[in-house]
């Protein structure tokens, strides 16, 4: 909140308050039927309206300056941020050697390795067991397997 709003809010508001007093002592004027009176009383009176009217114009201009200055500072912090990604990512590539990609590992394999590697046959695949499941109880131990001949369905109402 900027000064302009600030002094806008606070001037408006008074002289509103202030209009009060100048428009009861109307009302009674008129009840009065004392017509200088009543005119004397409606020209205070407009006079804290326009008053008030001055200080919403200056509460306007107050809310545009910063509603500008809050998109200058986010503008600000976008290009900033743009800027510290582009400066991220430059060091990043600086970082990384030009024919492997990112984000990868090197593995080198020692020659007494490619020689043990040539001398394995690799190994078949097992052929699946078949047998039965196996059930395990919470503590790790098997469970013997209950056998249904049938399955149960039970309702309740």
């Amino acid at each position: 909140m900027n000064v302009q709003m600030m002094e806008g809010l606070l001037g408006a508001s008074s002289n509103i308050k202030l209009s009060g007093t100048p428009m009861s002592v109307y009302r009674q004027a008129s009840a009065e039927g004392d017509t200088e009176k009543m005119k004397r009383a409606l020209g205070y009176t407009g006079e804290c309206t326009e008053k008030a009217v001055k200080y919403q114009e200056k509460l306007d201009k107050g809310m545009k300056a910063e509603a500008e200055a809050e998109k200058e500072k986010a503008k600000l912090e976008q290009e900033a941020a743009i800027e510290k990604r582009r400066e991220e990512r430059k060091r990043a590539e600086e970082g990384t050697e030009s024919g492997r990609p990112q984000g990868t590992d090197l593995v080198q394999i020692s020659e007494a390795a490619k020689a043990a590697l040539k001398n394995n046959k690799p190994v078949e695949a097992a052929e699946p067991i078949d047998s039965e499941p196996v059930t395990y109880t919470p503590a790790g131990e098997i469970a013997a397997a209950t056998v249904e001949s049938e399955p149960t369905v039970s309702f309740t109402v």
